[in-house]
Formats: C-alpha cells, structure tokens, sequence
C-alpha cells in the first residue's frame, strides 16, 4: 500500500543512500541470525509470498488508486525477519521492471517492511489473546497505518507532496498517463482526486477515503488467506516455538 512511485532523480541522493544502507543492514542481519537447515525448509514459502506480492504490487485495484502489498502477510506467514528480505526482493524486481525507480527501492523496502515487522510481531503477540482472525485484522491494520504515514511524513519532508493539504498523496500511489502513452510517476501536484459512484473528493478527504477502503479490502482478504492457512498449513500460522523468524 505504501509503495513509493518515483522515478530516479526525484528523491535527494543522501535520502535514497540512506534507504539502502539501512534496509541492507537490516537484511544481513536477519540472514545472518536465521538457522540456514531451518530456513531451507521454508523457501516454498518465502518464494510463494514473494511471487503473491509482485503480483499483488504490480496491479492496481482499478476503482481505487491503491494496490495490496501483503507485506503484513508475509510477515505472519514466513516471519517478520524473512518478511522484511522478501519485501527487499520484491521491491528490486519491480524496480527492475519499471515498477518505480532504483533508488527508491531502499526506502520502498523500509516503508513496506514495516508492513511485514509490525504485521509479522503484532500477530504474533496478540493471537493468544484475540485469536488469528482477529489478531490479523488488528495487525494488518496497524502495520499499514504505520508505513502510510512514515511514508507520507517522508515525502512531505523532501517536498513531493504536501501534508497539509493531501496534494499529491494518491498519484505517489497510482500511475498516470504521460503525454507520450508512458506511465509517468506522479509528480501532479494540486490535483489529489479521487472519484467513485459520482462523488468527487479532493486532498485528505480523498486519501483518508482511498485509505480506509484500502485498509479494511487488505485486512479482510489477509483474514481470509490466514483462515485458509488454518485450515490446511496449520503449521505456518501457529510456528514452533523455536522456529526462524
């Protein structure tokens, strides 16, 4: 939800470096405390989260700008740790499909990958007490408020869009046509609209809309995959206590 389409030359140097350095930190920490026999028995797993989420990032939803990341899934499935390297991996390969720049895919990586840290730990906290379903709802809920609003807050420190007013938000979000049939990367600003049913909302009515929207169609479809999980791969929805995180 919370994917930054910039192309290459928006974000200034010293901020996209940082994306990078941090995020590649964060994964080399994660494969280095990680048990390599037990993770080898969950690549099945890893690589079907990761084929779900480029496919589910690289298509829009159509009636609102937003597509699903399933970061949070990811996390409770696979483990925050290992979520967090399959968002890394995710966001390269679309950057290497055009789907946003190169050099925002560090930071691409520490908006989503809170997705899969919050989404992948709150789960886990809070099942006992809640449940799955619940717990996946609470979480996948939180998880994207989080990464939406440490995403905009960014965005709105180097200028691309303004908080104030919501202008820009929703086109860091969706693709729109350039002059030359192209996909350009969103960079209009002052013409933050969403339109649905014949009702047009403009700058943070539209996005508080698109994001509620967004939020309970990720949360609902996450519960039901989760539920089906139960039922068929228990194992991966209640992990051992020593399992790899």
């Amino acid at each position: 939800m919370s994917h930054i389409h910039l192309p290459d030359g928006v974000v200034p140097t010293i901020w996209w470096a940082a994306g990078y350095v941090i995020s590649l930190i964060v994964v080399f920490a994660v494969l280095k405390r990680v048990n390599a026999d037990k993770v080898r028995g969950k690549i099945p797993e890893i690589a079907m989260m990761a084929a779900v989420m480029l496919i589910t990032m690289s298509v829009p939803l159509g009636f609102i700008p937003f597509h699903m990341n399933f970061a949070a899934l990811a996390g409770m499935l696979v483990g925050p740790g290992l979520g967090f390297v399959v968002v890394f991996v995710v966001n390269f390969i679309l950057a290497l499909l055009g789907h946003g720049g190169i050099t925002v895919v560090g930071l691409n990586t520490l908006s989503i990958g809170v997705e899969a840290l919050v989404g992948g730990i709150g789960f886990r906290l809070i099942k006992v007490k809640f449940g799955s379903i619940p717990s996946t709802i609470i979480s996948v809920t939180v998880a994207l408020l989080l990464s939406t609003t440490l995403m905009v807050i960014f965005l709105n420190f180097i200028g691309v869009v303004n908080m104030q007013s919501g202008e820009g938000i929703l086109h860091i979000e969706s693709h729109e046509e350039d002059g030359a049939g192209g996909h350009g990367e969103g960079l209009h600003h002052g013409d933050t609209v969403y339109s649905f049913g014949g009702i047009a909302l403009a700058g943070w009515a539209a996005v508080l809309v698109v994001l509620f929207l967004g939020i309970i169609l990720e949360s609902a479809i996450t519960a039901l995959v989760m539920r089906f999980f139960m039922k068929v791969r228990p194992d991966m929805v209640e992990p051992t206590p020593h399992k790899d995180r």
